[in-house]
């Protein structure tokens, strides 16, 4: 059975294996790899840069408004205190920290790896991500963690 162009077949979608390629042009590799590279490298290099005293580095607008943080408040501390070997710290200051920095080290290896190997690699995983109980999940995740630092007066 032939799909339109673009799409997955089904049997390739229920797949969560990954599937490589080579492309006959190098830039199709960058384009699909480069952008995840940079944003988890700069995750995972920004707390090294940047001076303890100097986070965060910029002013959370929801917090100056509601004087709460958001939910995205502590992660760079917590980034910068898993590299610096302080789990402890890490967790009580932002507890799924841990989990978010394990996932940039392996999104940047899949992608890095995929650059340095000149192949591009898909993951069946897509399909677990336009799952809506995923989302749900991770947002209620998120919200438990930001109810737990509101709770402990964390800013």
């Amino acid at each position: 059975m032939k799909m339109a162009a673009g799409r997955f077949s089904p049997k390739k979608e229920k797949s969560l294996l990954p599937v490589w390629s080579r492309p006959d042009s190098y830039r199709d590799v960058v384009v699909a790899h480069l952008p995840f590279v940079l944003l988890t490298g700069l995750a995972l290099l920004l707390p090294f840069w940047v001076p303890l005293r100097s986070l965060p580095l910029i002013r959370c607008t929801f917090l100056k408004v509601t004087g709460f943080p958001c939910p995205f408040c502590g992660f760079t501390r917590s980034f910068r205190s898993i590299q610096e070997g302080n789990i402890f710290l890490a967790v009580y200051n932002c507890p799924i920290s841990l989990v978010i920095y394990e996932f940039v080290i392996l999104f940047f290896v899949w992608h890095m790896a995929a650059l340095l190997m000149r192949i591009k690699i898909e993951s069946g995983c897509y399909r677990l991500c336009r799952s809506r109980r995923l989302w749900r999940i991770i947002g209620i995740v998120f919200f438990c963690n930001w109810v737990y630092r509101i709770s402990l007066g964390m800013s």
